[in-house]
């Protein structure tokens, strides 16, 4: 592998989009152009995130097994618990949609300026994008099926803002969809010029 200096990114700035589920993939040339009044089709922005506690990309299980012949003791690895991928983040906004998805359950009390959590919980299954920004260089991640839930209890701090941390598991889309993709025309397989 050789020096890539502009594989190396710094997250100064990102946002978060989320969308029906299997919404339309954003093209390289769409995250390359990505402002805030310059959207892919079919997605919107989230809202305010935390900029302390940026997303992180995690995933649980991922355990792998050796296992052998009378013959060769190491024949095979083989995975006993498949990796289920998330991306946990911190959403800043506790309007209907934050609520909504932090509780998983929608709001019985529209129009009100209430938020009532409804009785039955629901599946909050979305499309996800994250565009990481640095300076003129934009990087996305998309999934075109993810649930998300709370992750953690809510925090509230009296120099800090208060917090819905949540999590996108990232599920199977179904068919022959891959469950992400990373996104960036520039550094990731760059279409070569003649």
């Amino acid at each position: 592998m050789a020096l890539n200096n502009e594989a190396v990114l710094t997250a100064s700035k990102g946002y978060i989009l989320t969308g029906a589920v299997n919404a339309t993939e954003p093209t390289p040339a769409q995250i390359k152009a990505f402002s805030e009044t310059t959207l892919p089709s079919g997605l919107t922005l989230l809202g305010h995130t935390s900029r302390e506690d940026l997303p992180e990309f995690g995933f649980d299980g991922g355990d792998t097994e050796t296992r052998g012949t009378w013959q060769n003791e190491a024949l095979k690895e083989v995975v006993t618990d498949p990796a289920v991928e998330y991306v946990t983040f911190n959403l800043l906004q506790f309007d209907e949609e934050g609520l909504e998805l932090y509780y998983s359950r929608a709001n019985t009390d529209t129009g009100n300026g209430v938020y009532r959590a409804s009785a039955n919980t629901r599946t909050n299954e979305r499309s996800l994008l994250i565009v990481v920004v640095d300076g003129g260089h934009k990087v996305g991640f998309f999934a075109p099926k993810v649930s998300i839930r709370r992750e953690d209890a809510i925090s509230l701090e009296v120099d800090n803002f208060g917090a819905l941390p949540l999590r996108a598991t990232i599920l199977s889309p179904g068919g022959t969809g891959e469950p992400f993709a990373w996104i960036d025309e520039d550094v990731i397989n760059p279409a070569v010029t003649p």
